[in-house]
């Protein structure tokens, strides 16, 4: 069984054995090191966790027809609408997993830097159905993030605060078997979240640091077509009159930046 943790523990590890042999090329320029005041691109990658789960995000149950709200997606299966529905250990939340940017940092003084970045970022769980029907599930979250945070430089040092607007931010439910299919496409509004970012030079080109993102989405609609009788139906649920911060996507992450 396939987990984040196993894939957290892999990444961890080869970043931690990057880090420690670039760190020790340049023990001997360490105290000279400094966040530079100039023009450079750089590549990103990160983990984030945090944000809610599903509890929020109504799910289309086949056996019924209806969307069953209140039911967290801590299992992949076809869902009755009660705890006892969770018999399957992999989790998804609304504000993670893996994230890659891409991005140019651009000197404004000695001592302070404006850094923009475009990302993507991306969850996925994957499971055996829990209705004895030998079929899969799968769920993904996914999103493009725009992000513009300004710097201020304290050598090796730096500490910042900007925005990440969130766009094109999707959830994605599938079951699938020998004869049936069904997918439920949800749309989830853009909305622009704040970031505070503490970062650490290790190398001349290199970084790692803590970032705390403070984002929420709101509910627009959901698409379920559902195979063999290629019913597709377009949902408005109640809480689209009053959905503000619908879902909770903030994250705590983990992130490594390579200059060049």
């Amino acid at each position: 069984m396939k987990t984040h943790l196993k894939y957290q523990l892999i990444l961890l590890s080869t970043l931690s054995f990057f880090l420690s042999a670039n760190a020790f090329a340049e023990n001997s320029a360490k105290e000279k090191l400094s966040f530079g005041s100039e023009f450079r691109f750089f590549i990103e990658g990160a983990i984030h966790k945090g944000g809610d789960s599903t509890e929020n995000i109504p799910l289309y149950d086949r056996s019924s027809g209806n969307l069953v709200g209140g039911v967290a997606l801590t299992v992949v299966g076809n869902y009755g609408g009660s705890s006892a529905d969770k018999t399957f250990a992999h989790s998804i939340d609304a504000g993670g997993f893996i994230r890659g940017s891409l991005g140019i940092e651009i000197p404004l003084s000695e001592q302070i830097t404006l850094s923009t970045s475009v990302g993507y970022l991306y969850d996925q769980i994957t499971g055996d159905l829990t209705n004895g029907s030998t079929g899969k599930g799968y769920a993904s979250f996914s999103r493009i993030a725009l992000d513009l945070i300004g710097f201020y430089n304290m050598g090796r040092h730096r500490i910042g605060l900007g925005g990440s607007y969130h766009y094109q931010t999707r959830f994605d439910y599938i079951e699938e078997g020998d004869n049936f299919r069904l997918h439920g496409a949800y749309d989830l509004s853009d909305n622009l979240g704040s970031v505070i970012q503490y970062d650490y030079l290790l190398t001349e080109n290199s970084s790692m640091g803590l970032r705390y993102t403070n984002i929420f989405y709101d509910f627009e609609k959901v698409v379920i077509k559902n195979k063999p009788n290629n019913a597709s139906n377009n949902f408005s649920r109640d809480c689209l009159t009053n959905c503000s911060d619908f879902i909770d996507a903030s994250t705590v992450s983990l992130h490594l930046t390579f200059r060049f």
